[in-house]
């Protein structure tokens, strides 16, 4: 699918995004501190797909004034200061990062309207069950993001994503025509490119297990590369 950039006046590098979410964290390279913001304060987005979308899922939500909740609730799961390696509160900001990504996303897809200002609500990032709702009459939508972890085989991608079909169809919000599921690859390190979401032998039998179990429920998709939200390897809208 081609990519389509999103068209801003100006864009914030990544690494400065991090910056400002995280202001008592220092820029480190993970080999000195460990933690995974304190060095992506340190890479470039320039010839790197996943941090340039990071940064613009970043911009979407920031022009829609997301930026001081995005914050509370990144600092809330990991902290304020560096994690010098903890790979649990690591992973919790990637798992928000990935929220961000769905819910710039759900901008792109569903409009402009749909993240709240200070004065509404329409659109929640619920920290339990990582659901992105919004209650927008006939136009609302519930999207489960998921992020998935590095397998050892390929069949425990595919447990992955029908655990993940299931959890979506188990807890969907009451009232919401529109169901999505969002998932999210994980990022292989330097690595990321030649494997699934690129690979096409790899990748084939992921996107069959998705739309096999999704299909079967009804549960609309969207598989992406990692953080590559406006780039999608499959969807089913």
């Amino acid at each position: 699918m081609t990519s389509h950039i999103p068209q801003h006046d100006e864009h914030k590098e990544m690494s400065d995004w991090f910056i400002s979410l995280f202001p008592k964290i220092r820029p480190a390279f993970i080999a000195d501190d460990g933690c995974w913001i304190a060095s992506m304060m340190t890479r470039s987005s320039d010839h790197n797909p996943p941090w340039a979308w990071i940064g613009w899922a970043f911009d979407s939500v920031s022009e829609r004034g997301g930026f001081s909740r995005l914050q509370e609730r990144m600092i809330e799961m990991h902290g304020e200061k560096s994690c010098r390696g903890q790979e649990v509160l690591d992973e919790a900001v990637r798992q928000l990062v990935t929220e961000t990504c769905a819910t710039a996303w759900s901008l792109k897809r569903f409009g402009s309207n749909n993240l709240p200002l200070s004065n509404g609500a329409h659109i929640e990032n619920s920290t339990s069950g990582n659901w992105v709702v919004s209650n927008g009459g006939d136009t609302g939508f519930a999207i489960n993001v998921v992020r998935l972890r590095p397998p050892n085989t390929q069949q425990e991608v595919v447990q992955q994503i029908s655990t993940a079909v299931e959890v979506t169809k188990r807890t969907k919000p009451d009232g919401i025509t529109h169901i999505y599921l969002y998932v999210d690859i994980w990022h292989d390190g330097p690595g990321y490119a030649h494997g699934i979401g690129y690979d096409f032998e790899a990748t084939q039998p992921i996107i069959d297990s998705l739309s096999g179990y999704a299909g079967e429920h009804g549960i609309r998709y969207v598989l992406t590369k990692p953080f590559q939200w406006g780039n999608p390897v499959a969807e089913w809208l």
